[in-house]
């Protein structure tokens, strides 16, 4: 029976992969600097190197594609980097009269924030029901 450490260390083919995307850059820019220098020469062949060489790179572009595309799709935190998303079906205070179809402010936490939705005066409680960048979209409870 394998010990429970084996299980959770990396396989050999992602060794492989990480070792090729480390390695298949490298000889492509060197492959591709040899083309070059031979076309610069006038040798036709050159323009193989140059070829073989930009494969090389595009070869490691994919690698890294395949390899961190599950990383990427997945995240138990998706608003991480979006403090309005984050916001979402919160109460916030009204700072700034929001006129009809106007905008005014809002202040969730200790952040001052624009805001935009049903009219409401300073001081009522609103409620965010999404954001646009850094626009709060509000309505009334």
């Amino acid at each position: 029976m394998p010990s429970p450490e084996r299980e959770n260390q990396p396989s050999a083919f992602l060794w492989l992969s990480a070792t090729a995307s480390l390695i298949l850059p490298v000889i492509g820019v060197l492959t591709a600097l040899v083309g070059v220098f031979e076309a610069g020469r006038g040798q036709a062949d050159g323009w193989y190197w140059i070829g073989a060489g930009v494969a090389l790179i595009l070869a490691d572009m994919l690698v890294d594609w395949i390899w961190a595309r599950p990383a990427i799709s997945r995240s138990d935190e998706p608003d991480l980097n979006r403090r309005g998303a984050q916001l979402v079906g919160e109460v916030v205070t009204v700072i700034k009269a929001i006129d009809t179809g106007g905008r005014g402010a809002v202040r969730a936490g200790d952040t001052v924030w624009v805001a935009e939705g049903a009219k409401a005066a300073a001081g009522d409680k609103v409620k965010v029901a999404g954001a646009k960048g850094t626009v709060l979209r509000v309505e009334r409870l």
